[in-house]
């Protein structure tokens, strides 16, 4: 993991040295109006709350299931030595559900649109986690196959949203913009899944919690449906 990591430290200069900057930022840098352009303006607000709530709640579901899906196949299973390797599988599909719907999200995105994309996947990761979490009190087979589009929809979610939130904002502030929602999202996830546990007991089992917690992709879905359709959008 640490030559990994080395390795792309190691070529950040000359990503650096060979990408360029977009169009619209050099226009904006050169315009005094948009340079002035603030974080606090008032005509902002209404973007820095839809890009902060939209993906704060689709990260609180995200996270949610991602962090105690291991406990809740343990549940499943009469001895921790037949719960190994499952929880170890579901692991590895959630990992390249992930990576294979972020790499589908652009192709999509092209395709449907952002505002169809997000929504048909917030629709997707809502039936994902109710035929995971709803359906399953016993190990079956079918669990991998659910895992694996829950994953594909966590991954289309997560690429189709890096476009989403910065077009929310024009380019002088784009990058600030965009930075205060994803943390937003990361402050209220770090936060909420912490509760999946205590709500163990009150909802009757971990199924029952985390499908409380997918309940957070109907709020992503009801922002996008009222979102304003804007040809960029």
């Amino acid at each position: 993991a640490f030559r990994m990591g080395a390795l792309l430290l190691g070529l950040a200069p000359v990503v650096a040295r060979g990408l360029r900057e977009s169009k619209g930022w050099e226009v904006s840098r050169k315009n005094p109006t948009a340079q002035a352009s603030s974080l606090r303006s008032p005509e902002y607000r209404a973007n820095l709350l839809r890009g902060s709530l939209v993906f704060g709640t689709v990260l609180v579901g995200l996270w949610a299931v991602f962090s105690w899906t291991p406990s809740w196949v343990q549940t499943l299973f009469a001895t921790e030595a037949e719960a190994r390797p499952v929880r170890g599988l579901t692991m590895i599909l959630f990992g390249l559900g992930g990576i294979t719907g972020g790499a589908l999200s652009g192709f999509l995105v092209k395709k449907l649109g952002l505002r169809r994309t997000l929504l048909g996947t917030f629709a997707g990761c809502l039936l994902g986690c109710w035929l995971l979490f709803g359906t399953n009190t016993q190990f079956s087979p079918l669990i991998y196959v659910e895992t694996a589009l829950l994953s594909l929809c966590f991954g289309v979610s997560q690429g189709a949203l890096s476009t989403f939130v910065p077009l929310l904002f024009p380019t002088a502030i784009r990058a600030t913009a965009t930075g205060f929602c994803f943390n937003i999202g990361r402050i209220l996830t770090a936060t909420g899944v912490f509760f999946v546990g205590s709500l163990v007991a009150v909802f009757g089992g971990l199924g029952n919690a985390l499908l409380l917690f997918s309940l957070m992709f109907i709020v992503s879905f009801a922002v996008m449906w009222f979102e304003p359709k804007q040809s960029k959008v």
